[in-house]
């Protein structure tokens, strides 16, 4: 099945632009901007590809203010990322399989399965509950008493552990795991002992979790996150952590147990969040900031431990001056040692 066309009018239309050019001409895929050809739809949002821009033979290009060459059809949109995404989905279309239970696949007698995909050797437990349209692919786990919404995806090797539940179009990438046992120990006279962990995990919809990424289960009470966040890939969220809605984790992102996060917060690569800290909605971490202490709505951090991000650029900048400073420092120390030793010589 072919991948469906549209004219570049469509497209303007669909995305909200203005078509500059032939609105009439047929648009049927998708393609980097330095290999897109007459047919198909790229995106400039400037930067290193603003030099490829003039070269593109692409029969359309989304842009802002940029102009690409003669015959390319520009649609002028505010974020050629955003409208990208949103053309993408309708150009080149999830094939989403029909209903049915592959004959390796174990489904407990006990679990309630709707119009769902279950494909080879996944595992549904007793009681667990898959909603209509769910697709649970190859040697997914869903554990007992897991309530599975309509229109989820469990790519392969994802895992839902026991009495978990998973939202509406929520996307398990492959090797995911929800609802393990989190990192419950206490030091005991005769060595560690496990606390058990005897809460869930609520993924609410829209959620998307990265491949080998983690969402433990909370102690007693859940581990919750809000509705569109999304999580990248080696995420770890810690045991009874509350995320809002609409965040966006980034690789290696890490949220220790109790801690809380507002709506719309941002974790760069390798940004951690220490046990029970609170951050405000909006608040945003550059790659590698550490938050120690609550952190206000609306704030941008940086370092470790974190502080504003101005402070810390700031900071940044001055250490790189340290050898340049400590070099004109000695040259000055010298010139003093000398000059005083003339001093000296003068006076006897």
């Amino acid at each position: 099945m072919g991948s469906p066309a549209l004219t570049t009018g469509a497209l303007a239309e669909l995305v909200g632009g203005r078509c500059e050019g032939d609105p009439d001409r047929t648009i049927h895929g998708v393609a980097a901007l330095d290999r897109a050809g007459p047919g198909e739809l790229s995106f400039c949002r400037g930067g290193s590809w603003a030099r490829i821009l003039p070269h593109t033979r692409a029969g359309a290009v989304l842009v802002s203010d940029l102009d690409p060459p003669e015959g390319v059809v520009a649609i002028r949109v505010r974020d050629p990322r955003y409208a990208y995404a949103i053309a993408a989905a309708e150009l080149v279309p999830l094939d989403w399989p029909s209903p049915a239970v592959h004959p390796t696949a174990f489904v407990h007698p006990g679990a309630v399965v709707g119009e769902a995909t279950i494909d080879a050797y996944a595992v549904i437990e007793d009681g667990a509950q898959v909603g209509d349209g769910a697709w649970v692919q190859a040697h997914a786990y869903v554990g007992h008493r897991v309530r599975v919404g309509s229109r989820a995806r469990l790519m392969p090797h994802a895992v839902v552990m026991e009495g978990c539940t998973i939202g509406e179009r929520v996307w398990l990438q492959p090797g995911s795991v929800v609802g393990a046992d989190g990192f419950g120990h206490v030091i005991g006279p005769d060595g560690p002992v496990r606390v058990p962990q005897l809460g869930t995990v609520v993924l609410e919809d829209d959620v998307e979790v990265g491949a080998n990424a983690c969402v433990d289960r909370a102690a007693l009470d859940e581990t919750r996150v809000g509705r569109g966040s999304r999580l990248d890939n080696l995420v770890q969220v810690a045991h009874g952590v509350r995320i809002g809605a609409e965040c966006m984790l980034a690789a290696f992102a890490g949220v220790a147990g109790g801690a809380r996060l507002g709506d719309r917060v941002v974790m760069a690569g390798r940004t951690a969040v220490i046990d029970g800290i609170e951050v405000g909605s909006g608040a945003v971490f550059a790659g590698l900031a550490s938050a120690s202490r609550n952190v206000p709505a609306g704030r941008k951090i940086g370092g470790s431990p974190a502080r504003r991000y101005g402070q810390w650029l700031r900071e940044v900048a001055a250490v790189r001056q340290l050898p340049a400073l400590l070099r004109r420092f000695d040259k000055l120390e010298r010139a003093f040692h000398d000059a005083e030793g003339r001093g000296g010589d003068d006076g006897a």
